[in-house]
Parts: structure tokens; sequence; C-alpha cells
């Protein structure tokens, strides 16, 4: 067998070998060229168009989210499920039929785009709402085959569809947005779509070309008929589980235009677009890159009766990637954004300070949120699910009657940090992980971050914004070196065998 390299094998302990390692990491380097890629690109993008076109973009883009939790009925939830292909590929056509059918119906409140966009008090985007069911088709049918995939240990082409998505939304956006063409918000919308088109063409016929046998084999009304009543768990609870879930990170772009009209809601929505696309998206990208092998490995898991340690192992990996990043936002991030994007988001870098700790917290639960699934707990999921949406409403109305954005993004920040710890302690409850076990992450890296913050607060007072970005740099790379010693990492990268080996 051919040595691994030393840099390989000290990330091979990210992950134990019994699950998750090498799908996690096959993923994850793709994730990390997606982050790369897009944090290059958002450079660049946040000078080609203005904010308030970014605005209606990203207004599009939570439309089009909140409608696709929903389109399919979350049938291929439960794609893991099935112990035999044929029974699982039977779903695929399921969930296939339940969105077709979801988005031809969609098709027809299209007509009067413009009056529902001036409905909910954003017109901006209204010449653009009649693409939404060609895109849901076009997104969900990959997502479908991506689940696919994710059943057949496939992660590597995943890995190469998800850099193929940002890359060529990247390269979309961009084209359409500088000159000649200057497409504004239509540029932003059609980088959008474009990107989707080219993975879901992918995944579709990478699905097809590994199991078209067993997947056309599968069809049948019947079948189809069996099966959703079989797992009709998933479109009762799941459905409208999922459908909070997305809801509640888009429920500040819908919600923004009913107390800040006209342009200054596009303005503070591409303010708002940026703090997710720097922050939520990349730590999106690891917790999706660790919850689809985690979905495979904890249905297995569960089956044997070790559900536990595999959720403890995942969860505080999370936070061990995802913690200093987030707190060191929250004391540079007004400088940091104004040196990446520019001096017009500098405002960005203050939204991220309220809306942090929840981003943080959000990206730990989602990929643990399978534990619901392997569980079969979908009506806990549901109830959990719709009591954090009734606080982060309350949140929103009440922060926005005050009249201030700054306010409102407080409520909501503070709000929604605490609903998503309690998700998060229903879960490690659901899956049997002690209670100290599953606060100790939470404070072994928040010690070890210290230095790092300490670095940052002493040079804040300067206020340059090379100097903040600088020792951000320089707290991240102490604050990493140091988990990976109270972890245990540097072992590896000094050894010969990596972990496994001896066996």
């Amino acid at each position: 067998m051919a040595r691994k390299s030393p840099a390989l094998k000290w990330l091979d302990r990210l992950f134990s070998k019994q699950g998750l390692r090498e799908p996690a990491l096959t993923l994850l380097s793709g994730s990390g060229i997606v982050m790369v890629i897009g944090s290059l690109a958002l450079g660049a993008i946040s000078r080609v168009y203005e904010p308030e076109e970014i605005g209606i973009g990203r207004h599009f883009v939570s439309v089009v989210a909140v409608l696709g939790a929903v389109i399919s009925l979350r049938y291929e939830d439960a794609l893991m499920l099935p112990r035999k292909d044929e029974d699982a590929a039977v779903l695929v056509w399921l969930s296939a039929a339940v969105m077709l059918l979801s988005t031809t119906l969609l098709t027809i409140p299209t007509i009067w785009s413009i009056e529902i966009a001036r409905f909910f008090n954003f017109p901006g985007v209204g010449p653009y709402l009649p693409l939404v069911p060609l895109t849901l088709v076009c997104m969900r049918s990959g997502k479908i085959a991506e689940f696919w995939l994710v059943r057949k240990r496939a992660f590597r082409h995943i890995s190469a569809g998800h850099v193929s998505l940002t890359a060529s939304m990247v390269v979309g956006r961009l084209g359409a947005g500088a000159p000649p063409i200057n497409a504004n918000e239509a540029g932003h919308i059609g980088g959008f779509i474009f990107g989707h088109v080219i993975a879901s063409g992918y995944f579709v016929w990478l699905a097809f070309r590994r199991s078209a046998a067993a997947i056309r084999a599968a069809f049948g009304w019947r079948r189809m008929q069996q099966a959703a009543v079989r797992y009709r768990r998933f479109a009762l609870f799941s459905t409208p589980s999922a459908a909070i879930g997305t809801l509640m990170g888009h429920l500040i772009v819908l919600l923004i235009p009913f107390f800040f009209a006209g342009d200054n809601a596009q303005t503070i929505i591409g303010f708002y677009a940026m703090v997710l696309a720097a922050i939520a998206n990349p730590m999106s990208y690891v917790g999706r890159s660790v919850a689809h092998p985690f979905f495979v490995i904890a249905a297995e898991e569960q089956f044997a009766g070790n559900l536990s340690r595999i959720t403890s192992l995942v969860h505080r990996r999370l936070i061990m990637i995802g913690l200093f990043p987030v707190l060191a936002v929250m004391l540079a991030g007004p400088d940091f954004f104004e040196l990446w994007l520019g001096t017009p988001w500098r405002q960005s870098g203050i939204y991220a300070i309220y809306l942090s700790a929840w981003l943080v917290l959000s990206s730990a639960v989602s990929p643990l949120t399978r534990v619901y699934d392997v569980t079969e707990h979908q009506r806990l999921d549901f109830l959990m699910a719709l009591l954090l949406l009734i606080c982060l409403f309350t949140a929103f109305i009440l922060g926005g009657l005050s009249g201030s954005i700054d306010v409102m993004l407080i409520a909501v920040g503070i709000t929604g940090a605490v609903v998503r710890g309690l998700q998060l302690i229903v879960i490690l409850r659901l899956a049997g992980v002690p209670w100290r076990e599953g606060i100790a992450p939470y404070r072994d890296f928040l010690l070890l971050a210290l230095p790092g913050l300490a670095l940052i607060g002493v040079v804040l007072p300067f206020g340059n914004k090379w100097i903040t970005t600088g020792a951000l740099i320089v707290g991240t790379a102490c604050y990493f070196g140091l988990a990976a010693w109270k972890e245990k990492l540097f072992g590896t990268f000094f050894s010969n065998q990596a972990p496994g080996d001896e066996a």
C-alpha cells in the first residue's frame, strides 16, 4: 500500500478511521477548494455589484430556498434507510414525481409575479419570480441525485460537484456583472441559476451512469405509492421541519422589506447577504461535507447501538473548526470586511458581529439534525423547529418595530444563538451523548482561543485595518496550532504510520 504524505496523515486524525474519516476528508478537500474560490471571488463580486443589486439577488435565492425545502416532501431524506438499493431507488422516483408535480402547480401563481412581489413589499424581485419553478426543478433534481450518490458513497464525485457549482456560479456572476454586459441584479440571479444547472446536470448524469439499471428497474407507480405510505413521516414531519429550518435562515431577508422599505431594504439585504457569503456559506460547506457521511454512518451506528460515539465526535470537530473564526470576526469584523470586500462593505462587518454566534451554532446543529432521521424522531424534529421559528419570528417583529436594523439584528442574533443551543442540547440528548461530553468542546476550545483573541484585542485600538487583519490571521494560526496539539493531531504528522495502519 502506498504511504500517505505526512500532511494527509495529519488530516486523517480529524476523524476516526471507523466511520467518517475518509469520506469526510474527501468532501472537506472539495469544500476547501470551494471556500478558496468563493473567498477570492467574493472580493471581486463585491466590487462588480452594488449592495442593492446583491440584495435583490439574495431575495430571489431566499424565495427559491424556502420553496425548495418542501417541493419534494423530503422523501429523498429517507434514501439512507432501506437496506436494499432497489427499495431506495423507488424513493428517487417518488421524490422526483412529487417535485415535478409541485413545480408544475407553482407555475400558476407566477402569472401574478409583479403583484406578489408588491404584496411582499419587495417589487425589485418581481420580474425574476417566473424563473422560480424552473430553478427549483434544476436544484431539487440535483439534490435528489446527490443523495443517491451519498448512499453509494461517491464522496469524491460529490466533492467535484460542489466545486463545479461554486466555480460556475462565480464565472456566471462575474461574467454577467462585469463590463460590457453589466447585467446588474439579473447577472447575480443568472449566475446563481447557471451554477445550479451545471452542478445538477453533473449529479443527475453521474447517478444514472453509476446506477442506471437499479434506478430504471425501481420505477413503478404501485411501488411509489407503497414507499409514500411507508415513509410518510418524512412528508408529514420532516417537510414542515425542513421548511421551518430553512425559513429561519432566510427570515431576515423576507421580513426586512416590511420594516425598511424601498432601496434601503435592498441595501440592507445586500449587506446581510455578504455576511452570509463570508461566514455562513463557508461554515455550511464544512457542515455539509460532514453531514453526508455522518448520515450514512449514523444510520449504521444506530443499528449497532453506537450513535452517541459518532455524534459526540462530529459535534466536537465542528466546534473546533468554527469557534475561533466566529469569535475573531466578532472582534475584527468591520476592519476585516473593509479590507477584503471594499470600503462600502464595512457595514457587513458590523452585522457579522451581531450574528456570528447564531451562525456558528447553526453550522454545528445542521449536520447533527440527521440524528432525528436515523432515530425516526421526525415528530420531535418538527416540534423543535416550530418552537425555534416562533422564538425567532418574535425577535424579528420586536426588533423590527424598533425601527433600527441594528436592534433587529442584535435581537435576532441573541435569540438565534439561544434557540440553536437548545436544539443542540435536544439532539445530543437524543443521541445519548453525556452532558459533560457535550459541553467539553466549548470549554476546551474557548480556552485555546484566548491567546489569539487577546492578540486581536491588543491591536484593535490602532484602528488600522491592515494590522487588525494581520492579527486575525496570526491569531487563527495560533488557535489551530493549539487545537491540533490539544487533539493530538501532531503525532501523525511526524510519524511514519497513518492512524489505523498498525492493524
